[in-house]
């Protein structure tokens, strides 16, 4: 057995501080084979990772390596439509053919219905449009929404507050806190970027969009099972022939409203379990230091 030198716990600490800081902050397993290997302490291998998972500079400048905190959440789930809307902006657009830049999206959690409003400016006034087109605006209980300075404005919070609507804000710089708009406007962007550069004849962005938009509402989605047209209007957009199609009762839509609603509890579920996997719950205090 090798010999080793036998140092106090007070010592090794401050000792596994310098060796850690003087060696470019090396990580875990090379620290314990180091310092193991030649001196031994009580709690030698606990303090190694403790003091290496704690320090400031390995968090505020490695980019892998690092623990992962907070588990995925879900707001709702809404379980009717326009319980929970989300309302975001998607910005770049503009060309010959149109002075508007921006897509502004509303969207239904329940039904992942879609509804757009083109502009060239972010303003209150175009997110109070835009809800104002959706033609269910008293039935909206709650809308979740990145901090833009429109929709931040005393003028779009007492139009929400003369409509009862809630509204609760993401963290700054963090849109996966509002994942469904976030994956929507993906779709959306990737809908209308393939249907500009299908064209011969140019055709204004905005015209493309409100079309990619209705032919999204009349598309069944992934998760829920079942079209956002069919599930908000009861609208039959199967392929078949008309004179093929089976009338929808009341019951019918009644019966896939609940299986939409499992389908996305599912998938939710199954996301969770995945994003969760390598990630830790932590408990936050008043006072805490956070990066």
């Amino acid at each position: 057995m090798k010999e080793k030198l036998i140092i106090s716990e007070k010592f090794s600490i401050e000792f596994i501080k310098k060796i850690h800081a003087d060696l470019g902050h090396i990580g875990i397993k090379q620290m314990q084979r180091m310092i193991s290997a030649v001196y031994t302490a009580d709690n030698m291998t606990k303090n190694i990772k403790r003091i290496c998972e704690s320090c400031v500079i390995c968090l505020k400048n490695k980019s892998r390596g690092q623990s992962k905190y907070g588990l995925m959440s879900h707001l709702g789930p809404a379980t009717k439509p326009f319980q929970i809307c989300s309302i975001d902006t998607i910005g770049g657009f503009g060309g010959s053919r149109s002075t508007k830049r921006y897509l502004h999206l509303l969207s239904d959690h329940f039904t992942r219905y879609a509804y757009v409003l083109t502009s060239s400016t972010q303003n209150a006034n175009d997110f109070i449009k835009l809800i104002r087109n959706c033609a269910e605006t008293d039935d909206i209980e709650l809308i979740l929404s990145d901090q833009y300075p429109g929709i931040n404005s005393k003028e779009f919070k007492r139009f929400l507050d003369e409509k009862k609507i809630a509204i609760i804000f993401t963290s700054v710089n963090s849109p996966f806190s509002n994942g469904l708009n976030e994956r929507l406007n993906q779709t959306l962007v990737n809908k209308i970027r393939c249907k500009i550069n299908e064209h011969d004849t140019r055709i204004a962005w905005t015209t493309i969009a409100h079309d990619c938009v209705n032919k999204y509402n009349d598309t069944e989605h992934t998760v829920t099972g079942y079209a956002p047209s069919y599930l908000l209007y009861g609208k039959d957009v199967t392929f078949l022939p008309n004179e093929l199609k089976q009338k929808k009762t009341e019951y019918d839509l009644i019966q896939a409203r609940k299986k939409a609603l499992e389908n996305t509890i599912k998938s939710h579920n199954y996301n969770k379990t995945i994003y969760d996997k390598n990630r830790k719950h932590i408990d936050f205090k008043v006072g805490d230091i956070v990066l």
